[in-house]
């Protein structure tokens, strides 16, 4: 029975974001408040690698399209080492690429043309990572987590432009808004990746610090109703992409995909407890 009170105790310090002093025999219902999850809130932030993927199309030369996000987050953990949160941020994603081509010319020779294609998103996106932290110790703590993720993109813009080697040649640029023409209005997706949690004082205020690398990608096709169906007219719905426009019966299906690194800040919230904890370090509550 000895041992279970100091191993219980031992993990409800353990468990606590700040360092506690016991002025006095823990009463059972602060015992029980202790034992309670504990909410913490704070900002989050990213910085992201983006692409796009097609299964049926070849997109040419991958360039990073790098872009930041950030926003809000809170967390939910408990005394079994899960955590529950929800992050929402405005965030930035989108891709770039690059293709070329040989030709005749109207000279009757070879030469080249280049098309850099771009397209831009803004919008705003909810995660809800679902945390798993391991280890005893309260400084350093590694974890894994998998996070659904719901976008809802803002707009922004595509750009187009092919250029030739050849001077007699002008250049052709393109450019369009994101639209529902262009982009399905929304995107589910999921993201998993590790971690370090780290746990600061900041004077008496304690601060969780959790870093994490993480890759995510579409679970729907982000092509649009407008983009994969033909016009009542007889027309075909075409794709501003790539080279050029692509026929809707050659789309397949288009995913958003990206790496991060994620820095989150995170204040964690909790009743001080009457007669069970002080806050100074090294000191006990006045009696």
């Amino acid at each position: 029975m000895k041992r279970f009170n100091i191993i219980f105790i031992l993990c409800l310090m353990a468990a606590l974001p700040l360092q506690a002093q016991f002025a006095k025999p823990l009463k059972s219902r602060n015992i029980n408040a202790i034992n309670k999850s504990l909410w913490s809130v704070g900002i989050t932030g990213s910085f992201a690698a983006n692409d796009m993927i097609y299964t049926t199309m070849h997109t040419g030369e991958f360039q990073v399209y790098l872009a930041p996000t950030g926003g809000i987050a809170a967390e939910y953990n408990t005394m079994q080492g899960l955590g529950v949160g929800l992050d929402v941020s405005y965030v930035m994603r989108g891709t770039k690429e690059a293709t070329s081509t040989t030709f005749l010319s109207n000279f009757n020779t070879q030469t080249s043309a280049h098309v850099n294609y771009e397209m831009s998103l803004k919008g705003i996106e909810a995660r809800i990572p679902v945390t798993l932290y391991f280890g005893n110790g309260e400084a350093v703590k590694p974890y894994v987590y998998l996070a659904p993720r719901v976008s809802v993109w803002l707009g922004d813009s595509i750009r187009w432009e092919r250029t030739y080697e050849d001077a007699s040649y002008s250049p052709v640029v393109y450019t369009h808004a994101v639209d529902k023409g262009t982009m399905s209005p929304y995107d589910i997706s999921v993201a998993a990746g590790f971690g370090i949690c780290s746990r600061l004082m900041l004077g008496h205020m304690p601060l969780f610090i959790k870093f994490d690398v993480n890759y995510g990608i579409s679970v729907l096709s982000t092509f649009s109703k407008e983009e994969i169906a033909a016009d009542t007219d007889g027309s075909e719905t075409f794709v501003f992409h790539g080279w050029g426009d692509i026929e809707h019966e050659k789309l397949g299906r288009r995913h958003l995909q990206n790496a991060e690194a994620r820095l989150t800040v995170l204040i964690p919230i909790k009743k001080r407890l009457k007669d069970a904890c002080a806050f100074d370090q090294g000191m006990r509550k006045p009696r």
